[in-house]
């Protein structure tokens, strides 16, 4: 097909933005409109959406672009369908492949379906609210942390915190972290913004107490001392609705996913031993 061909196939597929930009797979948004034939097999709007989609922003923002992109996926599809391509999605490695894709694409495609979709009444909404909020807002905390390289140096600080010396003091001289130079001086924050060893190990002391077995993160080895705590506010319901549902929606996927799991039969397939061959003479 030649050029002035395609671009009477674009004639019937206006030059609109959901051209260039990602397409979501969940949501197959219109009817097919046919835009070539390659032998048996139409090449319709949805195909060019997605594949202009893949090619990135901009790919298909123009009338020029848009015909040069048609090409290359008439070209695609040609090839693919070819008698060779034919061949080769016959070899086993290549099949495989093509399943997981399609198996991606289509579990991708449900768990955005899902994710978009399940329903979500008012009062999973309000359990959900009170759970997480009921008895005020998360707490934040102010810590110092020293961070070093080892389970026997922050021990060693550890001693001599215990025999009376400057948390402030021993940060500047031994932390390796960016804070060295405030004394490890981490501020305010909450538990969530910080790696879990970190945050369960500040949440279990008290104010003014200081951890008197070394943390370790993949970040190293900390000293932590936990300064001050305090209960930020309850942030009203419709400031985190949109959360609160994402959650309740993650928890229902994942109750889906295990429900079909306990109903799909899986087992390992053993491999078969082939039998020893026999020595040469």
């Amino acid at each position: 097909m030649k050029i002035r061909h395609l671009a009477c196939a674009l004639a019937l597929f206006p030059l609109a933005a959901h051209a260039a930009e990602a397409p979501a797979p969940q949501k197959a948004p219109d009817q097919p409109v046919p835009l070539v034939k390659i032998d048996d097999f139409t090449l319709t709007n949805l195909h060019f959406s997605i594949f202009a989609a893949q090619q990135g922003a901009g790919a298909a923002d123009s009338r020029e672009k848009q015909v040069r992109l048609l090409n290359e996926l008439v070209n695609t599809f040609m090839v693919a369908r070819s008698p060779r391509g034919r061949e080769l999605a016959r070899e086993p490695e290549l099949q495989a492949a093509m399943e997981v894709s399609n198996a991606r694409l289509l579990a991708r495609a449900v768990i955005n379906d899902f994710m978009k979709n399940a329903p979500v009444s008012e009062e999973e909404i309000q359990a959900a609210y009170k759970k997480r909020y009921g008895d005020g807002g998360n707490l934040e905390y102010k810590a110092r942390h020293i961070l070093v390289d080892s389970e026997q140096k922050a021990r060693e600080l550890i001693a001599e915190l215990d025999k009376g010396a400057d948390f402030d003091k021993l940060a500047r001289e031994h932390s390796t972290g960016p804070t060295r130079t405030v004394g490890g001086d981490l501020g305010w924050f909450t538990p969530d913004s910080m790696v879990k060893p970190f945050a369960d190990a500040v949440a279990a002391l008290k104010d003014g107490e200081y951890t008197h077995d070394p943390v370790e993160t993949q970040f190293g080895w900390h000293v932590i001392l936990r300064e001050q705590s305090r209960k930020l506010p309850a942030p009203k319901l419709e400031e985190v609705r949109d959360k609160l549902v994402n959650e309740i929606r993650t928890r229902k996927l994942t109750e889906y996913v295990r429900g079909l799991r306990d109903k799909t039969k899986v087992e390992v397939v053993e491999a078969e031993e082939k039998p020893a061959g026999k020595a040469e003479e």
